[in-house]
C-alpha cells in the first residue's frame, strides 16, 4: 500500500515538474515547475542468481531499443526558494537469447524495469549565483520482472518489487546560458535492496527562459538478494532531452 501511495504521488507531481538544469534559485513566493522528457541510450548488464548458478546478461542499446516498450522517460522538479521536490520515471524492457550453462539448453531471457523516484531537497550552498550545492533524500521504487524461458516453458518468472530510501548531492554551475550539473546518490542499505545508486552528469544550454536542451551520461544500479534469488543490475548510457520551465 505504501509503495502504491509513493508511486501515485510521484505520478501526480510529474504532471507538473522537473529538470536538473535550471537557473539560480530565486527567493520567490510562488512555486516554479520544470518538465524534462528525455531519451536514454542505455546499455544493460545483469547477473541473475538462481538454481545455484549465476546467469550473466548484457545488452547494448541496439538490443534495448529493439525490444523496448516505453511507458515513460521523464524527470521533473518543482521548487520554491531553496526547497525543491524531484521525481523521475523510467521504463525499459530488454529480451536476450542465450544458453543456460548448467542445463546446456537454449533459453530466452526478458527483463522489464520500472524505476520511479520521489524526493525532496534543499540548496545548501550558493556562490554568487554560479555554483550551487543541493542535498536531497527520498524513496526509489523498483519493479523488475525477470523471465527465463526454455522450450516455451518458464524456467524462471521472478518479480522484484522493492522500495529503497536514498540520499544524495547535486552540484550545479550556471554561466550565462550554460547550465551544468552532477548528481550522485546511494540507497537501499538492506531495507529494500542491499544497495542501489544513481549518478549523472549533464551539460545544458538555455535557449530561453522557457526552453533548454541538455545531454550527458546517466547510470543506475541495484544489488538485490532475497531467499534463493539475486539480481545485480546496472543500466548506463548517454542521455539527452529537453527542459521546459513554467
Amino acid at each position: 500500500m505504501v509503495k502504491k501511495l509513493i508511486i501515485t504521488f510521484f505520478v501526480f507531481c510529474s504532471c507538473f515538474v522537473f529538470g536538473q538544469n535550471d537557473d539560480s534559485y530565486k527567493q520567490e513566493s510562488h512555486w516554479e515547475f520544470d518538465v524534462a522528457p528525455y531519451i536514454w541510450f542505455a546499455n544493460v548488464s545483469a547477473d541473475i542468481s538462481f538454481l545455484n548458478q549465476t546467469v550473466p546478461v548484457t545488452a547494448q542499446f541496439k538490443d534495448v531499443l529493439k525490444n523496448l516498450k516505453m511507458g515513460a522517460l521523464l524527470h521533473a522538479e518543482m521548487k520554491k526558494g531553496k526547497w525543491f521536490i524531484i521525481g523521475d520515471l523510467v521504463y525499459l524492457k530488454i529480451a536476450k537469447d542465450g544458453t543456460i550453462d548448467i542445463l546446456s539448453l537454449a533459453a530466452r531471457l526478458e527483463i522489464k524495469q520500472t524505476v520511479a523516484e520521489l524526493g525532496a531537497g534543499y540548496n545548501l550552498f550558493n556562490s554568487q549565483d554560479w555554483l550551487f550545492i543541493d542535498s536531497f533524500v527520498g524513496f526509489r521504487y523498483f519493479s523488475i520482472i525477470n523471465k527465463i524461458e526454455v522450450n516455451s516453458q518458464d524456467l524462471l518468472d521472478k518479480t522484484i518489487n522493492t522500495t529503497d530510501p536514498f540520499f544524495g548531492l547535486r552540484f550545479r554551475t550556471v554561466s550565462d546560458k550554460w547550465i551544468n550539473s552532477v548528481r550522485v546518490d546511494v540507497g537501499g542499505f538492506g531495507i529494500g535492496s542491499e544497495i542501489s545508486w544513481k549518478a549523472n552528469i549533464l551539460i545544458g544550454y538555455k535557449f530561453s527562459d522557457l526552453f533548454a536542451l541538455y545531454m550527458g551520461f546517466q547510470g543506475y544500479g541495484i544489488d538485490y538478494e532475497k531467499d534463493d534469488f539475486g539480481l545485480d543490475l546496472t543500466s548506463a548510457g548517454f542521455v539527452t532531452g529537453f527542459n521546459f520551465n513554467f
